[in-house]
């Protein structure tokens, strides 16, 4: 049996388009879609295109959202938009309640 390789989930370490998918069980034409509507940053490295460790994370949930829900390709980027949006607003809610306890 292998184990599946350790990543540094940052934005220092790079994989490959293969990586992400086997991480994260999208097909590569899904990566590249999302590529193309500007959910994930992809770095073009001779034929290969490659993606921060960070994306991982992404694509998992991606590809959960995919399942569950049997979402098409818009409907994927739209719940994956605001999803990172709800995220944003919710670390600038906790800092302003920090703020606010002080």
């Amino acid at each position: 049996m292998t184990s599946a390789p350790l990543y540094f989930l940052d934005d220092d370490t790079l994989i490959a388009l293969d990586e992400l998918t086997r991480a994260s069980g999208l097909a590569q034409r899904q990566i590249v879609e999302l590529v193309e509507f500007g959910v994930f940053e992809a770095h073009r490295q001779a034929d290969d295109l490659l993606f921060s460790a960070r994306c991982i994370v992404k694509a998992r949930q991606a590809a959960r959202l995919q399942r569950d829900f049997d979402l098409d390709s818009n409907g994927l980027v739209l719940a994956l938009t605001f999803l990172d949006r709800i995220e944003t607003l919710e670390h600038r809610l906790r800092e302003l309640e920090c703020q606010l306890l002080r």
